[in-house]
């Protein structure tokens, strides 16, 4: 008896695994290749297949002779005709087993295929066209205690909302670095800035943007500082994972010293902004340069470079990079370039 139900499981099981095996969506290929999987999506000349042994795979559909689904998918042919239903393909044909789902067409003639609403593709250009936020979070704390105590300390916070022909970023940092002991405990360091970004496209390539960043540096003197600028910007390259961006566009600087000897100036802003992101991490460039329209010689220049890549997790994220700030006509007393080398540890969500 125990034999007999050992026999009997085992069929039941082959069997099984068979309808499984018979109920896989399969992709036939020009080449004589059958893939079986769970078919996700056909756009744009690619039909994403999933399959248990690669994980999802992409197939030129110029390469493809059939196609069949287990359950029912959305079919659109060229033309704009669309039917759901089961798919199969005979004599050359793509056939929809559905109601009210009697057309067929060549595996060329197929648009596109989808299996969940949300993946239609008015659903999909719908999502692309909505602005969404993602937010950034960083810290970077390095203390030291014995001979000469120090504590450096940064954080930061950006939020940006992208759309595809708009980008409002906001922004804050402080950064603070102590050193020594006792009555010899020096700040090196010490101050804010937080600001706000906004470009509009109004070409694919032209722009035009707004932007204030506002401030104070302690060991400048500098009680506060704003920067308000204004102009058009051209994207030399503008893909998904690159970016180069030229700006040009008036300003005004005003920076108020804690002597006295405050500067109050309209200025050019000029910048240039690069972006690139690989497989698994991320470079960028940032240059601005206001020269004053009074005094050419007073000038400012900001530069910022970085290298990202990923922790334990695409959100967890740890960024090389290092800053200058020149100032050409500095206070007496004060240097005229300040260079901060960083790392940052950033949270990133959306």
């Amino acid at each position: 008896m125990n034999k007999l139900l050992l026999s009997a499981a085992l069929i039941l099981a082959a069997a099984l695994a068979s309808t499984a095996e018979l109920r896989a969506d399969t992709v036939a290929t020009k080449d004589g290749s059958t893939i079986q999987g769970k078919i996700l999506h056909v756009s744009g000349g690619v039909i994403e297949i999933e399959t248990t042994f690669a994980g999802v795979l992409k197939i030129q559909q110029a390469t493809v002779v059939s196609l069949a689904t287990d359950s029912p998918v959305s079919l659109r042919y060229q033309g704009g005709n669309t039917v759901r239903g089961t798919l199969s393909t005979a004599e050359g044909e793509v056939r929809v087993a559905g109601p009210g789902a009697l057309d067929t067409g060549a595996v060329s003639k197929v648009e596109t295929v989808w299996t969940k609403d949300s993946d239609s593709p008015e659903a999909r250009a719908a999502a692309a066209a909505r602005s969404t936020w993602g937010f950034e979070a960083s810290v970077d704390v390095v203390g030291t205690k014995g001979n000469s105590d120090s504590m450096a300390t940064a954080v930061g916070f950006a939020a940006t909302l992208a759309g595809p022909t708009d980008k409002l970023v906001l922004y804050a940092a402080y950064s603070r670095a102590d050193q020594g002991k006792g009555e010899k405990k020096e700040t090196n360091t010490n101050n804010a800035k937080g600001g706000a970004d906004y470009s509009a496209y109004f070409t694919p390539r032209s722009s035009w943007y707004v932007r204030e960043e506002v401030g104070t540096d302690k060991i400048k003197d500098l009680d506060l500082y704003s920067n308000t600028a204004g102009g058009i910007g051209y994207a030399f390259i503008r893909k998904p994972k690159q970016e180069l961006t030229a700006r040009a566009g008036l300003a005004y600087r005003y920076e108020a010293y804690s002597a006295g000897a405050d500067l109050g100036t309209a200025a050019l802003d000029l910048g240039l902004a690069h972006s690139y992101s690989g497989s698994s991490w991320r470079v960028g460039n940032k240059l601005t340069f206001m020269p004053s329209l009074e005094d050419f010689a007073n000038y400012r220049i900001q530069h910022d470079s970085f290298f990202e890549i990923p922790l334990a997790s695409t959100k967890w994220k740890v960024r090389l990079g290092l800053a200058n700030d020149y100032n050409s006509q500095p206070k007496p007393g004060k240097e005229k370039l300040d260079t901060t080398y960083y790392t940052k540890f950033l949270l990133s969500w959306k």
